[in-house]
């Protein structure tokens, strides 16, 4: 036995004892717990509990031989007896083990044991009916198979196939017609189904009326009077039939109607067929294999449209100029017009037997047996035939309706039409709430989809119903919302919007939308326009049919878009927009970003555009800006053209139409989150043309003055917008920030980006790129900071903005940026307080305005102490060793609106207000300028006050701002810590804060700052600005230009009049070259002419360091270079002499970048036509400064300049006597000039340099004293003096000797360099040269004598004071031992010539001495006597070309070598010659370079 049966082995062993008793008991208890079925198996029933599983068993164990057949047979007789159904299910379980022995092929033998049970059961009757005829016959049961075979297919055959036939006209017509009445018989309350089916029973009983006949009775009842459904549907739920019988009635109806062509005289058959399915009497599965067509049949109709739609949108993309193809177009329109029209024809489906019965089901509200249908077609297949998406929209009216009555109440004046429920309890019921809408219609609206659009009417009732609910929602503890909230957002996505797409240019329905979808944010809005936009409308081919319609329009209006046709193409776009905005949109922005120049007109025709429209415009836009597009155009050295005109393109649209700013905003911070800064081209342009906040860097000057003015001031002349201009954009733009949270961090994200920009973009090749990118980040974050304070209060800034302290910490920005952004807190802090503290006083109105001073003062300490306080910690120590906090403080915080006032602005301004009424004015336009003349008066006059007061404050502060530590000097850590940390760092942020940091080192100045050198600040920013200008952007490098500028206004305002200087500068601290403890003394200050001498080396120096950035070849300092010098054309060049190096250097790179660099090209070009217009007005260098000449006897020592030249010269003009103190005081202050250099020193170290100085001009003071009488010299001398200058020429002799030895090792290197560069020209032509050396030793011999006689007669006409060191040197020139010097030295300088003659001229040749000269001359006579010889022994014009050039090529080259020499000499960065040394030698080699012209 198997395991788990009722029954075990030891049952049948122990059969007499126990098992059969047990056999008995078993069977007995399951019959009597199964009394009206006990052999039926019940699903999940347990074995033990089952009787037909007992029965098996027993059977089982009889034919498999456990137990004896006569043991069982009692118990089988007996057993037969116990229930009526006993002897049936015992059969059964013989034809169960009739099948196994038989198909098994184990248990085959056991075959006849189970014959002999068969003959043991004497139910014969019921075995011929239930078992095979083989195994009846081997049973012995039947005798004759065969006979007994052909008599069973009789039976079978009059049973199953033959059908009585009742003739109704004559035989038993009364059963029928008494059936009829019964069935159409008014139903009232006392006829029940009960009732009725007892009458049908008795009437098929007594008339013996076929059963199906009456059934097809009843069912054409039910046809005819659906409204009674109920009743019939009860009455057919009792009557005894089947679903297949039914199936079969009705099926023969269905077929016979489309034999017939069908119509609507057939639709009672849906109706019954979709309540009898309602009621579950009939089965869908069986009612459904009779309908027709097939479902292969509409499935491929369905791939058919998508196929065609699919063309139809590959199609519009294809443009064609011929004819033939533009007819075919045509007819395939028109083909798809007829079509469509077809498609919305109803009677095309009424031979749809399917189509029919789905909108049967929908009219009785049989939702379950619609979807159970629709899932076997595509998706949105069913829907999308006309009928049925009516039908559907019927029904959810009627679920609607409810909900809509209660929430939406229309003036008691106008009835709507009421909708009635469906009455039938089996139908969807309607809905109550709005859990019961998401519940039962949104998945009838979602199985809908696009084709809600059949019932406008339907629409307008869901959003207005989905709008009031909204409305309702409220956020949960945990920010989520109710279900309705999140719910219908599937609904906009998969049902309205492309609802919306189906319609024929309906704006009130997208209004309608709006109105609903405008209670979620942007970002649920923009997700479902980009589902609306790339997944929608693919999904339905009815969508991109309309989609391919409308972008043919779309082509058709841009290609005739103009300015002159706005009006009519904005029409035509308004209407194409209204239902399906965004492939549209999509079209338009990619023309825009190809051709620029339709950025106008296209925003001009956006007028007409619903605010759906508009909202859509948004998505699309930061769509086409999130494409992974390229930004970097021209092998990475500009932006995109494209970004640059959509950018464009966003300023002006979201200016004029009120679109959602939020997308846009968000889609910057994001960029700037991932270090991408080029998008902000985008946030620029939105802020300067919403906002109206200019960028400072486009100003003109009298613009920058006004922005120095007041805020009325600034509005009325500082911008190129007018104010009304700009209002409600900037109100729009100003909301949008604040709403979102976007104002500060976006702020915040530009200034970091700002800093990472340069590290972050050094992928790119080229950092002209870089450089753009962060100006574009300094520009936009100046800009959008400059708006957010104009139009956000301070108390919504302050809650935002962080403090100065985080500013420098947290936030990772510099102090610039961080002073830049909490500024405009400080100073409403400041005012405020000011204010408080202003109305304690009871007679405020009267308060002086020396009072109004110290209340400001209070204000100041009291509100500035604490930030002091709180921004030490973020500098070292060492910093405020040098510099107080308070003056760091100070500088940042301070405008140039608190420095002066611009009255001349204000001025202009109040007389181009002319408020008195004429003709052409209203009296409101006269009123208001007169309003605004008094407001501007108002405020020039509470300006200056305001500057009264910062000045006081100034004043107040200025003592403790620097510390002279002990012995050390201002002049190196405190000038390098101010630059460092204030002046370059703000002076490059904005053109308003260049013109701020020129002014307030002015203003220093002005104040006397105790311990501030203004001449070392000066000098510091003059002397080497090579690295200032190679290290700025574009932008900076004007800003840069427009500091230089403000400086050297005030620099040349001095330098111009001597009363200037005595009044501003004389006994100022800024001009004191030596500080005492005591009290400064006269000698202290430098004196006008030094001053001037100073102002001449800045210009020199500036003039050096843009040589060199215009020489070195690099893009960026070349531009810098000529931008700084295009800013400052106004103040620099302002000498002759360095006007004409700078524009021969300009002119080189006109020249080399003519071709190449053609922005730079046109740069110099630029900048040399200006040059050029202001040359003839420049002066000469003697004008400009008194030029310091040598003495005679000071010109040449051995061939070489001498080096104990004095460098005091310049007292020398002065027309007075030159005693030996007035020769040590001039070269004391030129001593003093030395602090130019930036040097700091101990006092120890300045006195030793102050000898070394002072030993230079012992020579020429002893000349003189020899002249005059050494005697008168010394006798008011003191000992002191006498030792210091013993001492002095002790170290002028160390000091000579040195430089004796010197020299000779610097030719040495000199000459080895040059022979080395020569070389190869000396194995190429040694024969050559080598005879020309013989050459030029047999013309050095002929003129040697003559040579002599020239310097014996040149020593006779030397002044007497001269002639004795003159007659030594002109002897030592022409000894033997040197002259052989002279010679290699003169050969090794034409080697020199010839490798630098093809190098540029940069700066004029240096001035020569008469010796110099004459050498020169016989050089030069030499050379060319050497070069005719080998002309005439080589011939022609090969030997001219390998030996040199012609005379004046040489005469130029010789110039050329010259210039360079001198500008090595001077332009080295460690040469620490005398001040005046470098101007002597300008100036030789000036006079000589105008002499050869």
């Amino acid at each position: 036995m198997a395991a788990g049966g009722l029954f075990t082995l030891e049952t049948w062993k122990n059969w007499e004892k126990s098992g059969k008793a047990e056999l008995v008991q078993t069977i007995r208890h399951l019959i009597k717990e199964n009394g009206d079925n006990p052999g039926l198996s019940k699903p999940n029933q347990s074995p033990t509990k089952d009787l037909s599983r007992a029965l098996y068993e027993f059977l089982s164990a009889i034919v498999r031989g456990h137990l004896r057949r006569d043991y069982a047979r009692p118990v089988l007789i007996d057993m037969v007896n116990w229930h009526p159904d006993m002897a049936s299910q015992l059969v059964e379980i013989t034809t169960l083990l009739d099948l196994e022995t038989a198909a098994v092929e184990r248990f085959s033998r056991n075959r006849d044991n189970l014959l002999g049970l068969l003959k043991s059961l004497d139910a014969d009757r019921l075995l011929k009916e239930r078992l095979e005829i083989e195994t009846l016959g081997d049973a012995g049961i039947v005798r004759h198979k065969k006979n007994f075979h052909t008599k069973q297919i009789k039976v079978k055959t009059k049973l199953f196939y033959k059908q009585q036939k009742f003739n109704l006209l004559r035989e038993e017509t009364e059963g029928y017609a008494k059936l009829v009445t019964e069935l159409n018989q008014e139903i009232t309350d006392r006829i029940t189904p009960n009732s009725m089916i007892q009458v049908i029973r008795s009437l098929i009983g007594g008339f013996n009326l076929d059963p199906n006949r009456v059934l097809d009775l009843i069912l054409e009842s039910l046809e005819s009077r659906p409204h009674l459904h109920q009743f019939y549907t009860s009455l057919l739920s009792q009557y005894p039939c089947e679903s297949a019988t039914i199936s079969e009635i009705l099926g023969f109806k269905l077929n016979t109607s489309a034999k017939e062509g069908g119509g609507k005289e057939t639709q009672g058959i849906y109706t019954t067929i979709s309540l009898l399915l309602q009621a579950d009497i009939l089965q869908l599965q069986d009612i459904y294999v009779w309908l027709t067509p097939e479902d292969s049949s509409m499935a491929e109709e369905h791939q058919r449209e998508e196929a065609e739609a699919t063309e139809m949108a590959h199609r519009v993309n294809i443009v064609s100029t011929k004819d033939k193809d533009k007819e075919k177009e045509k007819e395939k329109e028109d083909e798809e017009r007829e079509r469509q029209e077809q498609q919305r024809n109803p009677e095309r489906y009424l031979n749809n037997q399917k189509i029919q019965l789905c909108i049967a089901l929908l009219q009785v509200g049989d939702w379950d047996h619609f979807q159970e249908i629709s899932r076997r077609f595509p998706d949105f297949y069913l829907v999308s035939i006309p009928p049925i998406s009516k039908a559907l929209c019927n029904l959810i009216h009627t679920l609607f309706e409810t909900v809509y009555r209660k929430v939406c109440h229309l003036p008691s004046r106008l009835q709507g039409t009421v909708i009635e429920p469906l009455d039938n309890p089996r139908a969807v019921q309607p809905a109550t709430n709005y859990n019961d809408l998401v519940l039962i219609t949104f998945p009838m609206l979602t199985a809908l989809g696009p084709h809600l659009c059949h019932d406008p009417g339907l629409m307008y009732k869901v959003l207005r119903t989905a709008r009031h609910g909204l409305k309702q929602v409220r956020v949960g503890p945990d920010g989520m919302r109710g279900l309705f909230y999140y719910e219908f957002l599937d609904i906009l996505d998969e049902v309205m919007l492309p609802a919306l797409s189906m319609l024929d240019s309906n704006p009130c329905m997208a209004e309608e939308i709006w109105e609903t979808l405008k209670f979620y944010p942007y970002q649920h809005r923009y997700k479902l326009y980009g589902r609306w936009k790339n997944e929608t409308c693919n999904q339905h081919p009815a969508l991109v049919r309309r989609r391919t319609a409308l972008l043919k329009k779309a082509k058709f209006i841009m290609m005739r878009i103009t300015k002159e046709t706005i009006k009519p193409v904005s029409r035509g776009i308004g209407k194409l927009t209204h239902n399906n905005p965004a492939p549209i949109f999509h079209y338009i922005l990619i023309q825009v970003q190809l051709y620029d120049n339709l950025i106008g007109p296209v925003v001009d025709s956006f007028k007409y555009l619903t605010s759906l429209s508009y909202d859509v415009l948004g998505y699309c836009i930061v769509e086409i800006l999130s494409e992974n597009k390229d930004r970097i155009a021209n092998d990475a050295m500009a932006i995109s053209s494209w970004l640059q005109a959509l950018s464009s393109f966003c300023g002006a649209v979201y200016k004029k139409y009120p679109i959602d700013l939020g997308g846009i905003l968000q889609f910057v911070a994001n960029q700037l989150k991932a270090e991408k800064s080029i998008d902000l081209l985008i946030l620029r342009e939105i802020v300067q043309k919403m906002g109206g906040t200019d960028t400072l860097e486009d100003l003109t000057p009298d613009q920058l003055d006004a922005m120095c003015g007041g805020e009325l001031l600034r509005r009325e002349a500082g911008q190129y917008q007018q104010e009304r201009n700009t209002k409600r954009s900037s109100v729009r733009l100003k909301e949008a920030l604040l709403e979102h949270d976007l104002a500060i961090p976006l702020l915040l994200l530009t200034a970091q980006q700002r800093s990472s920009v340069v590290y972050n973009q050094t992928e790119s090749p080229h950092l002209k790129l870089v450089g753009k990118l962060y100006d574009q980040c300094q520009d936009t974050m100046v800009q959008f900071g400059s708006y957010l304070f104009q139009v956000v209060t301070i108390d919504e800034l302050s809650g935002r903005m962080p403090p100065i302290g985080t500013l420098l910490s947290d936030c990772h920005v510099s102090a610039d940026v961080a002073f830049f952004l909490a500024r405009p807190l400080f100073i409403n802090m400041l005012n405020a307080k000011y204010d408080e503290l202003r109305k304690q006083d009871k007679g405020e109105k009267k308060m002086t305005l020396e009072q109004k001073k110290m209340r400001y003062l209070e204000a100041c300490s009291e509100v500035f102490g604490p930030i002091v306080t709180s921004i030490r910690p973020h500098f070292s120590i060492k910093v405020w060793e040098d510099m107080d906090p308070s003056f760091f403080l100070t500088f940042w915080t301070l405008t140039m609106s608190d420095l002066e006032v611009p009255h001349h602005m204000y001025e202009k301004e109040i007389k181009k207000i002319d408020p008195n009424p004429s003709s052409n004015k209203r009296k409101k336009e006269a009123d208001r300028l007169l309003a605004l003349k008094e407001k501007l008066q108002e405020e020039e006059k509470r300006q200056k006050e305001h500057v009264e007061r910062v000045l006081a404050r100034l004043q107040q502060e200025k003592d403790r701002w620097f510390t002279l530590r002990g012995a050390r000097s201002p002049k190196n850590d405190t000038v390098t810590a101010f630059l460092q940390l204030c002046l370059f760092p703000r002076c490059t942020f904005t053109t308003l804060d260049a013109i701020y940091c020129a002014k307030f080192v002015k203003m220093l100045h002005s104040l006397k700052t105790p311990n501030f050198s203004t001449l070392i600040c000066y000098d510091r920013m003059y002397c080497d600005i090579t690295y200032t200008v190679a290290s700025c952007t574009e932008q900076e490098a004007h800003r840069y230009a427009r500091f230089l500028l403000g400086t050297l206004e005030t620099v040349m305002h001095w330098h111009t009049s001597h009363n200037n200087y005595e009044r501003e500068c004389a006994s100022y601290p800024g001009f004191v070259t030596k500080y005492r403890v005591s009290r400064q003394e006269a000698n202290d200050y430098v004196d006008y002419e030094n001053y001037r001498h100073v102002v001449h080396k800045w210009h020199y120096k500036i003039t050096k360091a843009l040589i060199t950035c215009l020489e070195s070849g690099d893009y960026i300092q070349i531009r810098n270079a000529i931008l700084i010098l295009q800013g400052i054309i106004q103040r620099f060049p302002a000498i002759i002499n360095l006007a004409i190096v700078i524009e021969k250097r300009i002119e080189m790179v006109k020249l080399q970048e003519r071709n190449s660099r053609n922005d730079l090209y046109v740069l110099a070009n630029s900048y040399s036509g200006r040059l050029k217009a202001i040359k003839p007005n420049l002066p000469q260098e003697p004008e400009f400064h008194i030029v310091p000449k040598r003495t005679p006897a000071a010109q040449k020592v051995n061939g070489t300049p001498d080096s104990t030249a004095t460098s005091g010269g310049a007292g020398a003009g002065d027309g007075k006597g030159t005693p030996a103190e007035q020769v040590d005081g001039k070269q004391a202050k030129a001593e003093a000039m030395e602090v130019a250099n930036g040097d700091v020193e101990a006092k120890e170290e300045r006195e030793a340099k102050k000898g070394e100085n002072n030993s230079k001009p012992t020579k020429e003071k002893r000349d003189v004293a020899e002249k005059k009488g050494g005697g008168e010299e010394g006798e008011g001398k003191r000992p002191e003096e006498k030792k210091r200058e013993e001492k002095e020429k002790k170290k002028e002799k160390e000091k000579e000797k040195e430089e004796r030895e010197e020299k000779p090792r610097k030719r040495s290197k000199e000459s080895k360099k040059i022979k080395e560069e020569e070389e190869y020209l000396e194995e190429r032509d040694e024969r050559e040269r080598g005879e020309r050396d013989r050459e030029r030793e047999r013309e050095r011999e002929r003129e040697g004598s003559a040579t002599s006689n020239t310097s014996s007669t040149s020593a006779k006409m030397d002044p007497p004071e001269a002639s004795p060191r003159g007659s030594k040197r002109r002897k030592t020139d022409h000894s033997s031992k040197n002259r052989g010097k002279e010679e290699a030295s003169r050969r090794d300088h034409k080697h020199k010539e010839r490798s630098k003659s093809r190098e540029p001229e940069s700066v004029p040749s240096p001035k020569e001495s008469k010796k110099e000269k004459k050498e020169r001359k016989r050089d030069r006579s030499q050379d060319d006597g050497v070069e005719v010889d080998q002309k005439r022994k080589k011939g022609g014009e090969e030997r001219m070309k390998s030996n040199g050039r012609q005379e004046d090529e040489h005469k130029h080259r010789h110039r050329q070598v010259e210039a360079e020499e001198y500008y090595e000499r001077y332009s080295s960065k460690d040469s620490h010659r005398a001040d005046y040394d470098y101007e002597r030698e300008y100036e030789k080699q000036t006079t000589r370079h105008k002499r050869k012209n």
